[in-house]
């Protein structure tokens, strides 16, 4: 009769990299201390970040922006130019008015001030059922007709963001690289507090 061989038990001191860390914690004098102090600061740190409210733009494609898009829709003006200036609050509401709809981006409550050097915002992150407020710092470029961004900053609560918020923003970077837009940008001047954008339509 063929044994079955008994199922190893799983535990937290299998996982790589935590289970090392526990038990390394724990084989220490004060280490359970240690880890319930680590573990006490985690949850502080989610319980105050999640109070925190921010300014909710309302989801508005503003007139100037609508012109644009509706152009590239209707593709009537393939060849022809365009010009618009987009302030800090415009910029705000059509981050709104585009996540409204797209419920996959785990953001909400996009925050945006635009200055000469870059542009810095931020908002809500959702994970696992919690919020967690993020800000950034980004300078801004075009690369083949299309505005790109460069993260040199991202934080939240004024600490270095854990690696599920930076999860969080590439995914949104990757929904917005999957996307063609009918428009070529051909120049972008920031200013305080708002953006000259000037292109053609394709």
């Amino acid at each position: 009769m063929n044994e079955i061989p008994l199922k190893e038990k799983k535990s937290w001191r299998n996982a790589p990299v935590l289970g090392r860390l526990f038990s390394f914690l724990l084989r220490r004098k004060n280490g359970l201390i240690a880890l319930v102090l680590i573990i006490a600061n985690v949850f502080a740190w989610f319980s105050v970040a999640s109070r925190v409210e921010l300014v909710e733009a309302a989801p508005i494609l503003h007139p100037e922006i609508a012109e644009i898009r509706a152009h590239w829709q209707a593709r009537d003006a393939v060849g022809e130019t365009f010009s618009v200036v987009v302030t800090d609050q415009m910029a705000m509401e059509t981050m709104a008015w585009f996540i409204e709809p797209r419920t996959n981006l785990p953001f909400s409550h996009p925050q945006i001030e635009i200055h000469p050097d870059g542009v810095t915002g931020g908002g809500l992150v959702y994970f696992a059922g919690m919020r967690t407020p993020v800000y950034g710092r980004a300078s801004i470029y075009l690369e083949n007709g299309k505005p790109q961004a460069i993260i040199e900053e991202v934080g939240v609560a004024g600490t270095k963001a854990p690696g599920f918020v930076l999860a969080a923003i590439k995914q949104g970077q990757a929904v917005y690289d999957q996307m063609s837009l009918p428009i070529e940008v051909t120049n972008l001047e920031l200013r305080e507090g708002e953006v000259l954008v000037e292109g053609v339509y394709r």
